[in-house]
């Protein structure tokens, strides 16, 4: 469906994306994709295993360009992901995996956009994405760490929004992960890190895409925004 200044991308065109907003959207019975993960990643494959994420964001909405994406933002923040967090892992009451979830840890150094939010440099924010694996600890372990990033934030999610339906069972993540407010993405084009081998270039991981330029090319009014000439010429406006 087209609409004025954004459009839904579609799942078919990048197949790494479930854009789910809790664990428990994922259909019954259905397994996280299945892939190796080495225990440490190096320079040269850290960028492969930031595209095999998956991102917990509210819609596949992208924007045309990155005024129009900041303005739709609760906050766009500047900052580092130290660490990735293993979250909770969804199975059904028989033990059939859901989904396993990841949260990318992110201390905040610059707020250039908000929207009502108490976000501010020295914040710690946390990202949920959907784990490739069914072992999140594994992948966790083995994402790259100390990332530059800028993110596209979403609201907070709230306790109710969080809460796991009764026929499911939840296996608990990393002690630090519990209770720690969760901010999701407001699209898969408002994640982007700076390559750990080559510093010039940006990577949208969960678009699939990259593009040679600065961090603060990705921030609201810069040149970059993610999107493939494909994508764009389906854009309204």
């Amino acid at each position: 469906m087209e609409q004025r200044g954004f459009y839904r991308i579609s799942l078919a065109a990048v197949p790494a994306l479930a854009l789910l907003l809790s664990p428990c959207a994922m259909a019954p019975g259905t397994h996280p994709a299945p892939v190796s993960v080495a225990q440490e990643a190096t320079q040269s494959d850290a960028a492969e295993l930031l595209m095999s994420l998956d991102v917990s964001a509210v819609s596949t909405i992208v924007f045309q360009n990155t005024t129009d994406l900041g303005q739709r933002s609760a906050a766009v923040v500047t900052g580092t992901v130290h660490r990735w967090l293993a979250g909770d892992k969804v199975t059904t009451a028989t033990g059939t995996p859901v989904s396993a979830a990841l949260l990318a840890e992110v201390e905040v150094t610059e707020v250039t956009a908000k929207d009502g939010t108490s976000l501010q440099p020295g914040d710690i924010v946390y990202i949920p994405v959907i784990s490739p694996s069914s072992d999140p600890r594994e992948v966790a372990d083995a994402l790259p760490r100390d990332l530059d990033v800028v993110a596209y934030l979403d609201d907070e999610l709230t306790p109710e929004q969080l809460q796991v339906s009764e026929e499911y069972r939840v296996e608990p993540g990393d002690a630090e992960a519990a209770g720690k407010p969760r901010w999701p993405l407001l699209s898969p084009q408002g994640f982007i890190v700076t390559n750990p081998s080559d510093p010039g270039e940006q990577i949208w991981p969960f678009l699939g895409s990259r593009a040679t330029g600065e961090l603060t090319d990705v921030l609201p009014g810069g040149r970059l925004d993610g999107l493939t000439e494909e994508q764009r010429k389906l854009i309204v406006g």
